[in-house]
């Protein structure tokens, strides 16, 4: 039997609030380029690259689609372009966007690394996926899909490097295609997000739901503020 989480009314009732606004097409613009400043700041902050709010505002409002100067800049490119890699595939596919191992590898996007999976991965990441589609699953709230995708990717480490970067974006895809916004990692939330990698660790994936919700219903707060 499914707990029963107190976040889920919570969270429908400001999804609610949000599409009884009626934002036209530049404001939802708007909403989308600021979550993904957010996100991308923050998922680089979560492993210290030592980037800029505001040099990942400019990355973002210039649209830019040419080489950028620097790692930190990169890396802030290629997390971006993921993330909006998953952001078009929820928006075009709705609930039924899956995870699949090709578009594991797409997201990743780390520069100067091979786009492959590790040799040791590739079954684990199958079987993987194949569990985030199946009927049982998708029966489970969108931030409990995105919370068992987040910690279940982070324990298979399907890459080299960057894994935890990629399961966020990877997982966010199971919030997206509900129309709910991606999972953000803000830096005065670190702590608490680090005890529930530890708790997930321990097969307890409660603490990981509660803080993804937390996350959630904290940036529709954020933009039904701005908008009301």
């Amino acid at each position: 039997m499914r707990p029963a989480y107190d976040w889920i009314p919570r969270i429908n009732e400001k999804q609610k609030r949000l599409a009884d606004l009626k934002l036209s097409a530049e404001e939802k613009n708007r909403i989308d380029r600021r979550l993904e400043a957010e996100f991308v700041y923050s998922t680089l902050e979560l492993r210290g690259a030592g980037v800029s709010r505001a040099s990942v505002a400019q990355l973002i409002s210039s649209e830019a689609h040419v080489s950028v100067v620097g790692e930190v800049d990169q890396s802030a490119f290629a997390l971006l372009l993921s993330l909006r890699a998953v952001s078009s595939r929820a928006r075009s596919r709705g609930t039924t966007a899956a995870l699949t191992a090709d578009l594991l590898v797409q997201l990743h996007g780390a520069p100067g690394e091979s786009a492959s999976l590790a040799e040791r991965a590739v079954i684990a990441v199958d079987a993987a996926c194949r569990w985030f589609a199946a009927d049982s699953f998708s029966e489970l709230h969108p931030v409990e899909q995105a919370s068992i995708v987040l910690l279940r990717l982070i324990d298979i480490r399907p890459f080299e490097q960057l894994n935890e970067q990629t399961a966020l974006v990877a997982a966010s895809l199971f919030t997206l295609r509900s129309e709910l916004p991606p999972i953000i990692v803000r830096p005065q939330s670190q702590i608490a997000y680090r005890a529930a990698l530890d708790e997930g660790d321990q097969m307890n994936t409660k603490p990981m739901v509660e803080f993804v919700a937390e996350s959630v219903e904290r940036s529709l707060s954020e933009i039904i503020q701005n908008f009301e």
